[in-house]
C-alpha cells in the first residue's frame, strides 16, 4: 500500500476567509507557516485577514504575517501593524464542510479517501500511481486540485497511513524536508528522527516526554513498552506501531453522496463573471471527484445564484444552466464552457452564494485503447471542439449537414443547428451487446453451430441502395437546358450514358416531382447529372461529377 497525506494547515482561516481574496505562496518556504520576510509596499496596501478570539490573534494570513502580526498578538497591536486587517471568527461548520469538499474533489484520484485528524485527508494511491504517470505527476495533480479548491496544502507520502500523516505534519512544522518515501526500510529510518511532539496523543502530556529524555520516535521505541503504556497509555504505542507498519490500521473511507449538490457561501459580494468563475471552480472540482467516485459523466448542470438584495426590484435568486453534447467528467472542459456562459450573462445583482446541481448524469464509458490509433479515436475531441465553438459563437452559428429520408435530391440533405444525437452511441452499444434473437433458441442445444447459417436472418441495409451514383455537387436550383438535335445542350452537346432512374415523391407536401434522372457526358469526358420532367419533357441540369 502507498498513502498520500494532504494536510491543510490554514483551513480554519481559509474556510471563513473570502474565497475571492487570494494570497501569493511564499517564495522559499515549504511549510504552512508564512515566511518572516520584510513587508513590502504592496503588503501595506493589501487587505489581510486573521483568526482571533475576543482578545488575541489565533492565526494570521501571509500578508498579515509579513506585516508583523503573530499568533498570540493582541488585537490592538495587530491593528497598529496592519490597519487594513480584518478579523474573522472560527466557524467549525464551515471548516468541516471545507474539509469534506476537498475530500470529494480528491476522489478523482482514488476511491480510497479517508478523513483524518488535524484537518488531514489520506489517499491510498497504490493502484493510481501508474495511471497518473508516476508519483511526482500524481503529487503535482493533487496539489493543483487542492489549490484550485482555494486551500493551502502540505503533503507526505509513505507506505502507511500514519506514516504519511506524520511526514505531512513534519513538513508543516519545517522539521523535515524529505516527505516522499516508498520503501518501508527507508520509512523506519526517517520516522526514527521525527520529534515525539508530532504524535496527536503526545499533546495531552505537555513536555513530559522531553523531561525523560525522549525527544524522537526512535527514543520512544527504545523505551520499555510496559512502562510507556502505564505512564502514557496504550494509544501512543498503538499509533507508533501503525505508523511503522507493525500493526493493522483499518480506516473507514469517505463516501460520496448519491446525488451531487454542492453549495458555497461567498464571504464577499461578487459582481463580475471572472470572480464568480474563480469561486465556481471549487464546485466544479468537487463535481469531477464525485463523477469519478460514481464512474459517471455529466452532460448538464445548473448553477443557482443567490443575490444580495441591494436593489428593490432585483431578483433574490437566478439560475444558469450549462449543457453540452458528449457527457464528460473533465473539469477543465466544464470550466471552459462555464466561462463562456458566464461571459455572455449579465448578473442581475451581486452574488453572495452559489449552488451547483448535476442534472443529467450518465454512465461513463472509458475510451477503448488499441494497439494502433484508429480514425475514430478523436471523435470525443471533435465533439468538445464543436461544443466550445457553440459556447463561444452561439449555438445558432454552428451548423451541420443532416440527412433526411426523402428521395428528392434537393430535400435529402438539410443544414441545421449542431445538435448531435445523444442516443446513437447508446443504441449502438445495445445492439453490440444484445444477443441476436435468432440465436436465443439455439443457445442451449448440443450443436448450436450446425443450423446457424439456416436460422441467421439476412443482414439487409436500412435504406435501399441507389442504382446509380450520385454527384458530390448538386445545384441549388436546377438549370433548364435547351435541346439541339434532340440532345440536351450545356456548352457542348451531352450524351446520355446510363439507364433511367425514376424519382416520384413529394406529393404529401405539395411539392411533388416526377423525374427521370440520367448520367450524361460531353466530348471532353466531363460528367453531368440530368433529369427530364415526365409531364413537360423539359431537361434540367442538377449536378456535376468530379
Amino acid at each position: 500500500m502507498l498513502w498520500i497525506a494532504v494536510t491543510l494547515p490554514l483551513l480554519s482561516l481559509e474556510a471563513v476567509k473570502p474565497p475571492l481574496m487570494t494570497t501569493p505562496e511564499p517564495n522559499s518556504n515549504s511549510s504552512g507557516t508564512p515566511n518572516s520576510s520584510a513587508p513590502s509596499i504592496e503588503d501595506e496596501g493589501t487587505p489581510c485577514f486573521a483568526l482571533s478570539d475576543h482578545a488575541r490573534i489565533l492565526l494570521p494570513d501571509l500578508v498579515a504575517f509579513r506585516l508583523g502580526v503573530r499568533p498570540g498578538s493582541t488585537r490592538s497591536h495587530a491593528f497598529a501593524l496592519a490597519p487594513r486587517l480584518t478579523l474573522l471568527a472560527v466557524d467549525v461548520r464551515l471548516e468541516t464542510q471545507a474539509l469534506e469538499a476537498v475530500a470529494l474533489a480528491l476522489l478523482a484520484f482514488t476511491p480510497k479517501v479517508v478523513l483524518a485528524q488535524a484537518n488531514t485527508v489520506l489517499l491510498e494511491v497504490g493502484a493510481s500511481v501508474r495511471l497518473f504517470g508516476g508519483m511526482k505527476a500524481l503529487l503535482s495533480k493533487v496539489t493543483s486540485t487542492v489549490k484550485g479548491c482555494g486551500f493551502t496544502s502540505r503533503m507526505g507520502c509513505a507506505p502507511t497511513a500514519w506514516g504519511a500523516w506524520l511526514l505531512a505534519h513534519a513538513r508543516t512544522r519545517r522539521v523535515l524536508r524529505r516527505t516522499r518515501i516508498v520503501k518501508e526500510t527507508t520509512l523506519v529510518r526517517i520516522l526514527d528522527g521525527l520529534p515525539v511532539s508530532l504524535l496527536p496523543a503526545a499533546s495531552t502530556h505537555g513536555n513530559l516526554f522531553e523531561q525523560i529524555g525522549c525527544n524522537t520516535l526512535g527514543d520512544l521505541r527504545r523505551l520499555p513498552r510496559a512502562g510507556v503504556a502505564r505512564r502514557f497509555g496504550g494509544r501512543v504505542l498503538q499509533l507508533v506501531a501503525q505508523a511503522y507498519g507493525e500493526a493493522p490500521d483499518p480506516r473507514e473511507s469517505f463516501c460520496a453522496p448519491a446525488s451531487f449538490e454542492a453549495r458555497l457561501e461567498l464571504q464577499a459580494r461578487v459582481e463580475s463573471a471572472e470572480a464568480l468563475l474563480f469561486a465556481a471552480r471549487r464546485l466544479v472540482l468537487q463535481l469531477a471527484g464525485w463523477l469519478s467516485a460514481h464512474h459517471a459523466a455529466v452532460s448538464e448542470f445548473t448553477l443557482y445564484l443567490a443575490h444580495e438584495l441591494a436593489a428593490r426590484h432585483a431578483p433574490k435568486t437566478s439560475t444558469l444552466k450549462v449543457a453540452w453534447a458528449v457527457p464528460t467528467r473533465d473539469a477543465d472542459h466544464v470550466l471552459w464552457l462555464l466561462r463562456e456562459k458566464l461571459n455572455q450573462t449579465a448578473l442581475a445583482a451581486p452574488v453572495i452564494e452559489m449552488k451547483l446541481v448535476a442534472d443529467k448524469v450518465s454512465e461513463h464509458a472509458p475510451p477503448s485503447e488499441t494497439l494502433f490509433p484508429m480514425p475514430n479515436s478523436d471523435s470525443e475531441s471533435m465533439a468538445q471542439l464543436l461544443e466550445r465553438l457553440s459556447a463561444r459563437l452561439g449555438a445558432e452559428n454552428v451548423l451541420q449537414l443532416v440527412a433526411r429520408d426523402d428521395h428528392r435530391p434537393e430535400a435529402a440533405m438539410a443544414v441545421e443547428i449542431y445538435q448531435p444525437a445523444r442516443e446513437t452511441k447508446t443504441k449502438r452499444k445495445q445492439r453490440a451487446t444484445a444477443k441476436p434473437a435468432a440465436l436465443e433458441g439455439t443457445a442451449d442445444t448440443d450443436s448450436p453451430t450446425e443450423n446457424s447459417e439456416e436460422e441467421q436472418p439476412l443482414s439487409l441495409p436500412d435504406l435501399a441502395m441507389s442504382s446509380q451514383p450520385r454527384p458530390s455537387w448538386i445545384l441549388e436550383m436546377p438549370l433548364k437546358l435547351i435541346l439541339r438535335n434532340e440532345r440536351p445542350f450545356y456548352r457542348r452537346p451531352l450524351k446520355v450514358i446510363s439507364r433511367t432512374e425514376r424519382i416520384e415523391a413529394g406529393w404529401w407536401d405539395g411539392n411533388g416531382v416526377q423525374r427521370d434522372y440520367y448520367i450524361a457526358s460531353d466530348d471532353r469526358g466531363r460528367m453531368f447529372w440530368l433529369y427530364r420532367e415526365r409531364l413537360s419533357g423539359d431537361w434540367f441540369l442538377h449536378g456535376f461529377f468530379g
